[in-house]
């Protein structure tokens, strides 16, 4: 009996002080989980921080775009330079992180990746942005073909004809090594069964805008379209014909222009029954005998070659010439191939047709569009560099860059750009 008396209490006893140490563990849980917590949350804090700040460091990088490039072609690109960029990240981490004893700030690292202006993808997107943007409607929207003054500026006397003679500076070109051409057999596979050029783009998209642009910012020999000082006069004739001389521009686009309208012209005179009798009358004058036949194919190609070089004297002096002719719309006689052709051009005043400025647009838009990109970044280039800066490339401007920032040893990242 005295044994089961004194036992009870000492039951108890150690039953509260078994209680009282498993309070003390749940209370010291309790502490440490609020700890870390509120150490976790100071670190998501910090973090949050670094990244915010980072994000204002970055954009005061993009800020720094170059104010030349954009004025004048639409296109937003600052000098990337990682080592200075870093420095400058550096400078202002250290300023923001100064008396800061919780944060420890480990450098940072940046990367431009491939967001240089001279990337197709990115000069792509800051063109058709350009196009279609407000700020440059009055750029885009200038002159039409129409409202061209007659004989304006392909006949000026003052007019430079741009070169580039050095190899270096070739070889900086974007396009440098791109080759690529159009042909007289692949343009007039594209007017096959058309009655005008203009029916057969498509009046939307991007390479509809990557066009618009084109004929924007661009210079062509009919149009100096208040464009400032450039290398090239005959800047689109460069996009379409790659030379590096302006007169090899504007004759290969004649090559082609004159190409089109021969297979034109040779089609409107063997369909037409007048005209081909008076082809064979004029071979046989020339000719008698069994040679007249040979004759009549000569004069055929002599006829449409002599309409084909009136036609683009028409075309340079922003007349209309009809894609496909008929007869009355025909303005060489068959007496002038026979004596010989006179100087000058003969005038039809037509009032439909095509002119000088849709024969370009169809060449821009049946040239592979790579090749149009690159050589629009190389008129780019060559401008700025005649304009602003003798050492100017386009693969040195960036639209966008990422900073790793080393915080707290945890790594931070912020990626920014234009767009």
């Amino acid at each position: 009996m005295i044994c089961l008396k004194t036992s009870i209490p000492k039951f108890f006893r150690r039953k509260n002080g078994s209680l009282s140490i498993y309070l003390a563990i749940f209370f010291v849980l309790i502490i440490s989980v609020a700890v870390l917590f509120i150490q976790n949350a100071k670190n998501e804090a910090v973090i949050s921080s670094a990244k915010s700040l980072g994000s204002v460091w970055l954009q005061s990088e993009l800020g720094k775009y170059d104010r030349h490039l954009y004025k004048n072609y639409g296109i937003y690109g600052f000098y990337g330079d990682c080592e200075e960029i870093k420095r400058d990240v550096d400078y202002m981490a250290k300023y923001s992180f100064k008396g800061k004893k919780y944060i420890k700030y480990g450098g940072c690292k940046v990367d431009l990746g491939n967001l240089n202006v001279e990337n197709s993808a990115v000069f792509k997107e800051q063109i058709v942005r350009a196009a279609g943007s407000e700020q440059f409607k009055k750029i885009i929207e200038r002159k039409k073909p129409e409202d061209i003054e007659d004989n304006f500026y392909f006949e000026s006397r003052d007019k430079i004809q741009g070169v580039i003679n050095n190899n270096a500076v070739i070889a900086d070109l974007p396009s440098y090594g791109n080759n690529k051409t159009i042909t007289i057999s692949g343009l007039i596979s594209k007017l096959k069964d058309v009655d005008s050029i203009g029916s057969i783009f498509k009046k939307a998209g991007e390479a509809y805008m990557v066009d618009k642009y084109v004929h924007g910012f661009f210079k062509n020999y009919r149009d100096n379209k208040g464009i400032g000082q450039t290398l090239f006069s005959n800047e689109e004739e460069y996009i379409i014909a790659g030379k590096f001389h302006d007169e090899s521009n504007r004759k290969k686009v004649k090559h082609y222009i004159m190409g089109i309208r021969q297979a034109m012209n040779t089609m409107t005179i063997v369909t037409n029954p007048d005209m081909m009798e008076e082809i064979t009358s004029a071979a046989a004058a020339l000719t008698p005998g069994p040679e007249a036949v040979i004759t009549e194919a000569l004069l055929i190609e002599a006829w449409a070659l002599a309409e084909s070089e009136n036609d683009y004297q028409l075309l340079i002096r922003g007349r209309k010439v009809p894609l496909r002719k008929d007869r009355a719309e025909w303005a060489v006689d068959i007496d002038s191939i026979a004596h010989g052709i006179k100087e000058g051009y003969v005038d039809m005043d037509n009032k439909v047709g095509e002119s000088y400025e849709n024969y370009l647009s169809l060449f821009m838009y049946i040239m592979d569009e790579d090749t149009k990109l690159l050589r629009m970044m190389d008129l780019i280039q060559i401008n700025m560099r005649l304009n602003y800066y003798e050492d100017f490339l386009l693969r040195e401007y960036y639209v966008g860059l990422s900073l790793m920032l080393n915080v707290n040893n945890r790594s931070v990242v912020i990626e920014k750009s234009y767009y």
